[in-house]
Parts: C-alpha cells; structure tokens; sequence
C-alpha cells in the first residue's frame, strides 16, 4: 500500500471552509515515531493499547463516526456516505460539527454509478473521485462509504443505479480509477458491498447460494482490482448470506480478502449488517456500525426488527467476556485493530485528524459533475436523424412530463445528495432555446408526489394538456421514467415497467406529434416495448447528477454529440433476465442458477433471446469505421500481447467512439461464455480523422477459474479476439496461438 502524503488533501480551494479539532495525544505526535515506517507505527500504538482500548475500536461512536483512544491521540474515523456525493441532510448521516450540532450541507451531487459506467471512462470515474475526495475532507470527514461494485445481477435490484452495470470488467476499471481518486486526497474509499449482494429483497435474511466459478468470475473481479490495483483502504461487508454464512462473519473475509488477495486495511459492516461477535470478531471485521446512541436508535426501525439483529455486538461489553475465555483469541483482536491503525497511518489521519480545510461544489467540481452528465447520456434510437435539434428551423418546443421540470440527480437512499444547484431539463431547455417557444406541460403526476393529481380525473385532464401542446408544436420533448422513491435503497422495484400512466402519456404525444422524442431516467433496464416503435428518438439518461439538464439540452440541440454506451444489456422484458424464476428467491434463499452467464454471457449463449439492445450498444451524430486489426500469431502467456486497430470518424461531427475488445475461447475444455469483455477504449476523432488504438493483454484476460484445481487457468490453443462498437456490433475479428 503507498502512503499519501497529507498535503495532497489541501489542494481545493478555500471559499467555504469546515474546520475540526484535532485531537492530541503522546504516540501519533511523538518525536521519536514521526520517522518510522507504517507498521513499526502501529505496533508502537498496538503495544500501549490496554484490552479495553482494543475492544473499544471495533464498535462505532455515533452513527457516523468510529471510536477514538484520546489517551493514545488515536482519532475516530469520521465517515460520510455516498457513492456519487455526499448524503446530507439533518437527520443520523448528517455533518456534525465540532460542536456537536446538526447542519445540512449541499454538496455537489455526481451522476449516478450507473451513469459514469455508461461514459466508459475510467479517466472520468477518477476525476470525479478525486473531486468527491475533496469534498470529503473540505466538510472534514475522513472516509467515503464508496464506490458501490456490485453486478447488476437482477434488473429490480433497488440499488443497480449505484454500480456500474453487469460486466466484472468494466466494473473492475472504473472502481480502480474512482478509488484512486478518493484516496488521492487522503480521503478513506471503501469498496462495497462484499460480496453477492444484488437485491434489496429481504436483504437482512436472504441466503445467496452462489458457485465458486461464478464468484470468481463474476462477483469478486472489481473487489480483486480494488484491493490489489488501487490498494482500497477498506471493504465494506454486505448484509445478506453466502451460502449459508451472513457476510459480516464469512470465512471468505480472511480466506479471499486477506491471504488469497493480501488485503492490508480494514472491513467495515453495513449499517446494521453484523448478527454475531465471537464469528464476526474471529473473520475478520474492524468495525461495527453504527455504535454508541444511534445503534439504541437504529434497533426501533422496523426493518431493523425484522432481521432479528439486536445490534451492537462489537461492543466492549460484548467482546472482552469472550477474549478472556478465548473464544477470542487476543491476535485476531489485534488484527482487526492493527488494521484500523495501518489505514490512519498510511492515509495521514493519525498526524493530522480533523484539521482539513477547503471547498464544496466549487466550479471546478460543478464541471467533472457537468461532463459525467454528458458523457453518460446514451443515444437510443434516431430515426431520421430527428436529433440533434435545428434551433433554427424550430418555433415551438413541447415539453412534457413528470422528469421534465424536476432533476432526477439519483437513485434514493444511502447515496441521494442534497445540492442547491440542480437543473432540471426544462430549465436548461429554455436557456438553450432562445426566441423558440417552449410551452410544458405536465402530462401525468409522479406517483406519490401530488395525490390531488393522481384521480383519474386530474389523469386526463394533464394527459389532454399534453396533447394540446404537442399538436401545436414542432416536436414534442417527453421526459419519463423513475425517482429517488422508485429506485432506492432499501427495497427492489417491483415491476420493469415505467410508473403509472407514464407509457399512457408517451403513446398519446407521439400519436398527436410524429417527431416526438422520449427522455427517461432510470438505473437499469425498463419495458420499452409498448411505445418504442411509435417515437423516431430515444434518449437514455441514467441519474445525472446536479448538472443533467444542462447536459441533455446541450445533447438534444447539438451542443455535444451523445456517446455514452450501455453497461447492462437492455432487455425487452423480465421473463428475458438470466436471473428470472431465481429472484427474489423462495423461502429466503435464492439460488444464482445462472452461474457465470449474466448479462450478454447469457444472450450470446442463448440466442434465441434477443435483447432490445445489447451490451456496450449506443448511437452518435457520427459514424466510425474500424479496420487493420493487428496481432502476433502466437503468444507465449509471459510479456503483454499487443493487439492494434485502426478508427475513423467516417462522419461529419466530432465525437466519441468506444472502441470495445472481447476475447473468445472456442476450444476450452469447460464451458466458457461466447465471448468476454477484456478491453475498452473512449477515443475521440474530429470528422475524417482516424487513431490507432492499442490493447495490452495477459494470461488473466484468457483465463477461467478453474474449480477442480482452485486457481485461474489459460489452456494452451487458439483465441479469438473481437473488436468493435457493442456486444453484438463486432467489426474486426483475428486469432492467435496460446503456446503455453
């Protein structure tokens, strides 16, 4: 693990500063410590702690906060959720201040997991880590309980917003680049959740049983990359079961994160999610959240009373009978705290706790939020090159819809952000349109949020509305799909369809105006088939963040040409899902059937099920063309395997192409997927220009887990390599021998 030197948190600016006291004490100041190595640091710290002090680390303060050792000048770690930006508002998870008082803070809100998955850019996913660092540390926090890289298993899971979609690839690199971003600054990221967690469902009870191919293969990629790639100073537990053991007590803490991946940091529960001490202590896990008042607070919640979970079993109260009868024994006891020490060293915490300064939702963070937006948006369809919009052959503009004149930031829950400085697309639409007449209308109310406007009455009077605006005007905006309600922690959605009346309203704009052109939020696939085929222009728009408006009004008028790409294959309906009829799952068990053929592993497979669209699919203004494939005929697995191609922008406008690398293995002795994402490039080409974009690949791109012998295997024999725009869009196609 590489040490971050604590000047590089000081690098915002100073418009609106937080300050916090630092704590004091004889060993994280000590002259005689400040220049020895990290562990000879936290030995000396681990040597003066008495038993008590031990146990007293492994349980929160408060709801937020770990728990310090005054006497030992050992800070606590002072958390802050997320992913995306930071959760605030005055209620447990807000700001305390040194005074120990409740204040709100609006904090820059960044597009959704999801959305930054959609750019393909792991550049992006580090500039807006590094930004959400400094926000961080700007509000002096300490830690951020992010990125979310869990797959997009279930189209319903109520969290797949958060993540970056259903490919452990893709994931892999864009959590790499998120952390390191974070941790740049000095600021703890924390890789969640560990491990099979892919729906809300029951989440405190249910029991994932899921095979170690698909583990490996699957669900444990971007964890592996987090830990050994970006280093990722903590690991946060999952609440549900894996086969059979709750997350926060499974022997794979120790047996995959620490000996397997020699993970140095430390894990820290979900909120709630640990059910034992002696187990929990024993695998593994640092630190139980929350602690203190807020966990007496948390057991009255009634999904808290569901689980069963009496909480607060890390307490010292807890934990010290058991050291002593060596149900404990004292080293694991030490290991968990040694971890903790090891972070507040490496990260600068233990010489400089809660002295940061600096600024939130500054310009220059407004600006990575602003390109997030833009580069997530996914072009859908364009019949007849509806889009972009000529402003200038335009006198009328119809905007209609629920997701029209509010901003969808995100998803609910743990990662919803409060900012002052949201734009809605009718907002943005009416500074781009000039002396064109935009005239909105609402359409159809957003279940739950004006009861007065969800009768049947009030229904057809809006959607009537609608229409008049849409048939006296040149083309028709209509804006659909999800809020922070629908799509939320804490619950999975119940249907893939859009909210009521929403499909209604889309069918009868298009039918009163043909240039009718739909805009949808959402974090995972929705049932488009009812209208798809009636509207010339699809706008795919995730949760983008503080800055979405601005970002799809530059989209539509041209501003910018569209060229995010799907990261989750985008089904017709759920009856297509590999998941369906082994979700939510029967009697609190769920059975992961499927294996290692999720998403476009699946529907290559079995081809009988065409998806709407497929992975990696997504239009631009633009058009590319690849040629030249070029790779060694033989590889012998040791030095990284070239392989080149040549892309040009064939078109009339700047734009972006991601230029997307599959390996297949057709002649494997077991079963492999058709093909497997193992490399992406986002290359942008002014018209006619063309760039030569090279792949580096290794042994671990062509290898499978091999369950027999427990290890990751690269059979000798011919591969395939696959280049082009999508899953199912391959332009060039080459092969080379594996020799050994």
């Amino acid at each position: 693990m590489r040490i971050v030197p604590y000047a590089a948190v000081l690098i915002v600016s100073t418009s609106l500063a937080f300050a916090q006291q630092p704590a004091h004490g004889p060993a994280a100041g000590s002259t005689e410590v400040a220049n020895a190595s990290t562990e000879q640091r936290v030995q000396d710290l681990l040597s003066k702690m008495t038993l008590e002090e031990k146990a007293t680390m492994l349980s929160g303060s408060s709801w937020m906060d770990s728990a310090p050792i005054s006497r030992l000048g050992i800070p606590a770690i002072r958390m802050a959720d997320g992913p995306m930006g930071i959760r605030n508002w005055t209620g447990p998870s807000a700001v305390t201040n040194a005074e120990g008082t409740r204040t709100t803070i609006n904090s820059t809100a960044f597009p959704a997991g999801i959305a930054i998955a959609a750019s393909w850019d792991p550049e992006l996913a580090r500039e807006e880590g590094k930004a959400l660092g400094a926000e961080v540390a700007a509000i002096g926090r300490d830690m951020i309980l992010g990125p979310t890289v869990n797959i997009q298993r279930a189209p319903l899971w109520g969290r797949n917003f958060e993540g970056f979609g259903e490919d452990p690839y893709l994931t892999g690199r864009l959590g790499v680049s998120y952390i390191e971003g974070v941790q740049s600054q000095g600021v703890i990221a924390t890789v969640k959740h560990f491990v099979a967690n892919n729906e809300e469902f029951e989440r405190h009870r249910i029991d994932v049983a899921v095979d170690d191919r698909a583990l490996h293969e699957i669900y444990y990629p971007a964890f592996k990359a987090a830990i050994q790639e970006a280093n990722v100073w903590s690991v946060m537990s999952a609440y549900n079961k894996v086969n059979g053991v709750y997350c926060a007590e499974n022997p794979l803490l120790k047996s995959t994160l620490e000996k397997a991946w020699n993970f140095q940091g430390f894990i820290v529960s979900d909120w709630g999610s640990t059910y034992s001490t002696a187990a929990t202590v024993n695998a593994g896990m640092s630190i139980e959240m929350p602690g203190g008042p807020p966990m007496q607070t948390w057991l009255l919640r009634p999904e808290t009373k569901k689980s069963g979970n009496d909480g607060g079993y890390l307490t010292p109260e807890k934990v010290l009978p058991l050291v002593k009868s060596g149900a404990i024994p004292e080293a694991n006891l030490d290991d968990n705290v040694r971890r903790i020490l090891r972070i507040l060293v490496e990260s600068g915490l233990i010489d400089h706790p809660h002295t940061r300064t600096g600024s939130i939702d500054t310009p220059a963070q407004r600006a990575v939020a602003r390109k997030g937006a833009e580069e997530g948006l996914i072009l859908l369809k364009n019949s007849g090159n509806l889009l972009p919009l000529q402003a200038g052959s335009l006198h009328t503009i119809a905007v209609i819809g629920p997701n029209a004149a509010v901003d969808r930031s995100g998803g609910g829950g743990s990662s919803l952000v409060h900012s002052s400085l949201l734009v809605a697309p009718l907002d943005a639409i009416k500074e781009h349109a000039g002396s064109i007449d935009v005239r909105y209308a609402l359409g159809v109310a957003m279940p739950g949020e004006d009861p007065t406007q969800d009768t049947p009455e009030a229904r057809k009077t809006l959607r009537d509305a609608a229409v008049a605006a849409a048939k006296s005007s040149d083309v028709a905006l209509v804006f659909v799909g999800y809020s922070s309600k629908f799509e939320t922690e804490g619950k999975d959605r119940e249907t893939m369809d859009l909210p009521d009346g929403q499909d209604e309203l889309i069918q009868a704009v298009a039918a009163a105006n043909s240039k009718t052109i739909v805009v949808f939020n959402a974090g995972d696939p929705v049932t488009l088939t009812r209208w798809i085929d009636q509207v010339p222009a699809v706008v795919d728009a995730f949760y983008g963040g503080e800055e979405a408006g601005h970002a799809i009004a530059s989209a539509l008028f041209g501003d910018i040409n569209p060229s995010g790409k799907l990261p989750f294959t985008f089904i017709k309906a759920l009856k297509d899902s590999p998941s369906y009829g082994n979700y939510p799952g029967e009697n609190l068990h769920v059975n992961y059937a499927e294996g290692i053929y999720v998403g476009y592993r699946y529907f290559d497979k079995h081809v009988t099920v065409a998806p709407l669209y497929p992975f990696g699919y997504g239009l631009s203004y633009t058009s590319f063309e690849y040629s030249g494939l070029k790779l060694p005929k033989t590889y012998n697995g040791h030095n990284p395997l070239e392989a080149s191609v040549t892309v040009r922008n064939s078109g009339s406008r700047q734009g972006a192409e991601i230029v997307q690398l599959y390996i297949a293995d057709p002649h494997a002795s077991v079963d492999r997927p058709v093909k497997e994402l193992k490399g992406f490039r986002r290359v942008v080409l002014a018209p006619g220009e063309s760039k030569t974009v090279t792949f580096a690949l290794d042994s671990q791109a062509l290898s499978f887990y091999s369950t027999a012998q427990k290890q990751w295997i690269a059979e000798p024999g011919r591969f395939d390599v696959l280049i082009g725009a999508s899953s199912r869009d391959i332009r060039q196609k080459a092969s080379f021998e594996l020799t050994k």
